[in-house]
This record gives structure tokens, sequence and C-alpha cells, in this order.
């Protein structure tokens, strides 16, 4: 066998050496010497385990390498949608996957039984099979055909005046109270990109769906779920939000009384679920911008800094460097001088832009970037720059290891990361700290505005997180038939969510491609998950940093010890199942819902007073009948 591969060895570097070789000729040979070794183990596999970590040296360096190049297309794309872009997008995706398809084959020859823990790992993680050229080529399309619909949609609401979702549309679902001018925006928005994307979508689907199967999973869900390592996942994550559940009722309750208030019974019935276009933003995901109609206690100090931001002068560019040193203050990572220049942090002119705030990777341990069309003075833009900056620090720590465990220890570490930082740099502790808050003046009344702030961006969204996946996961599955898709999503909407529609929806819609995440093909329990996990961290990280009081007014910046541990969790990368990151922070093994209601309990005591106060039915009836999805 050593004869043999010598020979090969031979033949491959025959009239190589008299010249220097290009990185192209280096990589087709290193590419041809692993196909054709790896090809004599086809029946025999390959025990030795020598040879598998040079295998797995040539993967992960050709990985990064591929990642780069596609994830250089896609920003090209995503930050100038034109159909040239498009292409090259499309071409590098494909590139990638090619890679991957063959890199399992190869992998497939080892026998990796007796082969160290660390081997056997990153063996697991290495490549996956792919659908036949065509079929992946149209996949892809699919996905940028979705994506091209969703940036750019333009609703024209008079002859003069079309928007696009950001900033127009955004402006009036996050500030109007007008209920026609929400209905119209929330209505148009789905004609336009939910009907659009409705046959794409489901093709799509019926393609992810066939891949996953060939990768040998029952279905799509299947495949994500298998992702947190865990057998009883979906039961797990079912059964935490039984835990949150009475909370979330408490606060739909209070949300609907205000919203009655404002819109009269004629709108919003008090004992019905909530309209889905009175909730804040296109989607309800996030009710912060109900904030004003909600608020506990009027003429405290204000919690939300915006006023201040504009008297202090904070451009985009100085709300950024305010959250780079936020990290940098607990000696983690300050971005690298090439973030400022290759980001793209507010929205151009002149062409078309994907604005879903994302940070990206460039797979080369120096590149990183955000892509986010941010305004100045804007403390909501503040939060979600802590929030992508968080996972940029993510990026930052795990760069070193192999390619196969550059990734969050689950989808919900990632997520939680930012979200927590995010959090506690809104405490008014913190916003006195960095001067956005002239005067400090912590009391209980103080404390439920701010906790009710907080529960807006978090609470609120676990049921629709929850709901967007179980929806998938039963449409995937062929639980739900493809003509009714759309009615089985509303009525789950209605009885998890207590959310629904303010219009008719038809055999001809298709609401949920009209959200990026469902859209571009995003897992929404990562969403789930990091709520959960956000407040497990920072528990922890608060101990560390040794505050003293109640956990909601824990402002753990500036500490190099809470940085320190932290630093620690992220630079595990995927090395270790979640469950083991996990524990190196927190002690705990498991998700828990323990420090998220601990955070929130005085919310919570409040809101069951104020509803009983108010006479207020928690809970919902709905129009299908169902008391309880679960």
């Amino acid at each position: 066998m050593a004869g043999l591969t010598l020979a090969i060895l031979c033949l491959l570097f025959v009239g190589i050496f008299s010249r220097t070789m290009t990185n192209i000729e280096k990589e087709e040979l290193n590419q041809e010497y692993w196909r054709t070794v790896l090809d004599i183990f086809r029946a025999d596999q390959s025990q030795d385990e020598a040879e598998a970590r040079e295998f797995l040296s040539y993967y992960n360096d050709e990985k990064l390498r591929l990642l780069n190049g596609e994830t250089v297309a896609s920003w090209n794309y995503s930050t100038n949608i034109t159909d040239h872009n498009d292409l090259l997008s499309q071409l590098a995706a494909g590139k990638l996957s090619v890679f991957e398809s063959e890199a399992n084959l190869l992998a497939s020859r080892f026998d990796t039984s007796k082969f160290s823990d660390d081997i056997r790992r990153q063996f697991e993680k290495v490549g996956s099979k792919s659908l036949g050229l065509e079929e992946m080529a149209e996949m892809g399309e699919l996905k940028s055909k979705m994506g091209e619909i969703y940036a750019k949609t333009k609703v024209c609401t008079d002859t003069n005046t079309c928007l696009n979702l950001e900033p127009g549309l955004t402006k009036i679902m996050g500030q109007s109270t007008n209920y026609t001018e929400r209905l119209f925006a929330w209505e148009s928005w789905r004609n336009e990109v939910g009907r659009k994307s409705k046959p794409l979508y489901e093709r799509f689907i019926e393609l992810k769906n066939a891949q996953s199967v060939l990768n040998g999973y029952a279905d799509l869900g299947d495949e994500w779920r298998k992702r947190y390592e865990t057998d009883s996942f979906e039961q797990d994550m079912e059964d935490i939000y039984r835990q949150m559940e009475p909370f979330y009722k408490e606060l739909h309750a209070y949300v609907r009384r205000k919203l009655y208030d404002t819109y009269g019974g004629k709108y919003v019935d008090l004992t019905g679920p909530l309209p889905a276009h009175l909730l804040s933003d296109m989607w309800g995901r996030f009710w912060n911008n109900l904030y004003p109609l909600l608020e506990p206690y009027s003429g405290k100090p204000a919690i939300d800094p915006t006023e201040e931001l504009k008297k202090q002068n904070y451009t985009v560019r100085k709300m950024f460097e305010t959250a780079d040193n936020f990290f940098a203050s607990m000696g983690l990572e300050k971005v690298p001088d090439t973030f400022w220049d290759l980001s793209m942090l507010e929205k151009p002119e002149g062409r078309d832009v994907i604005c879903h705030a994302t940070a990206w990777d460039f797979y080369d341990r120096k590149d990183y970037r955000i892509r986010m069309c941010t305004n100045d003075f804007n403390f909501e833009d503040f939060n979600t720059i802590h929030h992508e900056l968080g996972h940029i620090q993510y990026f930052q720590q795990y760069k070193d290891l192999p390619a196969v465990y550059q990734d969050g220890a689950n989808d919900g570490f990632h997520e939680a990361i930012g979200e927590m930082m995010a959090m506690v740099a809104a405490t008014p502790k913190h916003l006195h700290k960095i001067g956005l808050i002239k005067e400090l003046k912590q009391d209980a009344e103080v404390d439920i505005n701010f906790l009710m702030s907080q529960a807006l961006i978090t609470i609120s969204t676990l049921p629709f997180h929850l709901t967007n996946d179980l929806w998938r996961w039963r449409a995937f599955s062929g639980r739900i038939e493809v003509d009714d898709w759309n009615e089985e999503f509303w009525k789950m909407k209605e009885s998890i969510v207590g959310v629904k529609a303010p219009v008719l929806r038809t055999k001809a819609d298709l609401d949920p491609p009209s959200l990026y995440h469902i859209n571009q093909d995003w897992d929404m329990m990562r969403y789930f998950t990091r709520t959960i996990l956000q407040f497990q961290f920072a528990e922890s990280l608060c101990k560390i940093a040794g505050h003293d009081g109640p956990l909601h007014q824990c402002d753990f910046s500036g500490s190099i010890e809470a940085g320190s541990a932290l630093k620690n969790m992220l630079q595990l990368g995927s090395r270790r199942p979640w469950q083991d990151a996990l524990e190196s922070l927190t002690g705990e093994r498991k998700m828990s819902a323990k420090p998220i209601l601990k955070y929130f309990q005085p919310l919570q005591e409040w809101l069951v007073e104020k509803n009983k106060e108010n006479g207020d039915l928690v809970g919902w009836n709905t129009s299908h009948g169902w008391s309880s999805y679960f």
C-alpha cells in the first residue's frame, strides 16, 4: 500500500518541480492527491489517524479559502444587488457546495471508530452531500430571487410616493398610530413579497428537503434540530416555553388593554388575539416601538436616551465606536481597522442593498464586517450595533480554530452574546456611566419601566420565534399539506402567540417568507434559545463581576474578570458540545428559564396586579377553537 501511494505521488509531482507552481496548481494538486489516495480505500477504509489528520488539515484550509470566496461574492451581491453580482454569488456558492460534497465522500473512506475524540468530532462536521448540479443551481437561484424580491420591493402609498422596507415602511410600522395606514403597509408588503415568493419558496423547500434526506435526515426540520445535539430538543424547548407562557400571557393582556385604549373596541377585542399589524414592526416580532403606549410610570427619568444621543452628536460612527469600547473595556477584542473601511454601516445612495443588519466573517482570520442601514442618534440601532458586534467578537475569539469549529457552540450561543451585551448596555446604570443619562435615579418605578422596555424585545419574541419554526417543522415533514401552509400558520399564530391576521388570508397568500429569516432560510430557534441563554450567561458574568443587587441592574462592562470568563467560552467555538461550553461559564449543562424569570420577576408581579386591577382576561379566545397548541 505504501509503495502504491508513493508511486501515485511521483506521478502527480512529475514536471512540477521544474518550475514554481501557481496557487491554483497547488490547490488542484492537493485536491487530486486526496481524490487519488483515498480512492484506494474505497473497499478498505483507512484507520490511519496520522493520514486522517493530514486530510483534515487539507479540508480545513481549503474550506476557509472557498468560504472566503463565497462570502466575498455574497457580500458584493447583498450590498449591490445586480444580475452580475447575483451570478458571481451563485457560482461561488456552487463551488463551495461541490467541494463539500466531494469532501464528504472522501471522509467516508476513513474508519474513525478508533480515532481520538477530537478527530472523530471534526470528521462529523466534514462536508455534506449535494443534489445534482442542476438542482443545486436551481436552489441557489430560487433563494437569490426571493432575496431580490425582499430587497427591491416598494409599496406605493400614492402616485408620487413609493417606499422600500427600509426606512419608509419600517418607519410607518414603528411610529404610526393610524390604523388604516398601518394596515395598508402590512397587507401591501405581504401581497408583494409573500405572494411573489410563494411558488419559489415551495419549490425551494422541496429541494432543501430532498438534500436533507440525501444526508440521512428525515427532512430539513430534522436536520435543523440535530444541530443541537440533543435527542429531546423539541420537547425541551416546548417545556421551557410552558414555564414562560404565564408571563407572556400577562404581558399580552397588558399590551391588548393599551392597544384597546389607543384604537378602540372596533379594532381590538379585549378577549381576543392582537391584530398583527399593530405590533411595532412589520412582523410583530419586536414590540419595543409600543413602549410610549405602554410605559408603566410616566414622568420618571427617561430610559431611552434618544434626545441625549442627538445632543451629544452620536453619529453612526460614534455609536459603533462606543459599542466597540464596551467590548474592549472587558479586555475583549476591538474590531480591526479594516472593519471601518469595508463595512456598510449606512444605506448607500444609488443602488439596491439588503438592509437587514448582519455581521460577516470572511474566514481569513482578519476581515470582519457589518452590513446595516444605521441611522444617526437612534437608540434602537445603538442596541442593534452591540448585538452585531457580539457576533464579530465571537468570530474573533474562535478564528484560530480549524474551519469545522469556527462557529458558535450552537446557533443560540452566537445570537445570545450580542443580545446580552445590548441588554447590559441599555441599563440605566451603564447609560449613566457613559454619560447618556445625566442623573441616575433607580427606584421601583424606574425598574419597572426598564424591565418593560426589555420585555418588549425578549419575552414578546419567545412565542413568535417558537411558532415560526414549529410551523416550518410541520410543513417540512409533510404534516401540513402545501395548500394549507398559510392557513395552518395563522392557526398556530393565534393559538401560541395570540395574534391574528387583520385581513382575510387566501390560498394565494404565503406570509412567512415576508420575514427575512424565513425568506433567506434561517432557522428561528436560534433566537428562541438565545433569549433563554442570554440571561443564563448574564447571571454568571454578573456574579464574576461582583455585582451586588437585582440581576436587572447589573452592568458588567469594565470587568476584566467577566471578560476573561466570556472569552474562555467563546474560544471553544464548536469544538465541544454546547453543553460543555455552557457549563464552562455557568456550571449548568441545560438551558434554564430560571435566570430570565428571576430577572423579570418584579415586572411579572406588577403585570399580574395591573391586569387584575383592569379586570382583563389573561389569555385569548381564538377563531378556530384551539385553547392551546401544546
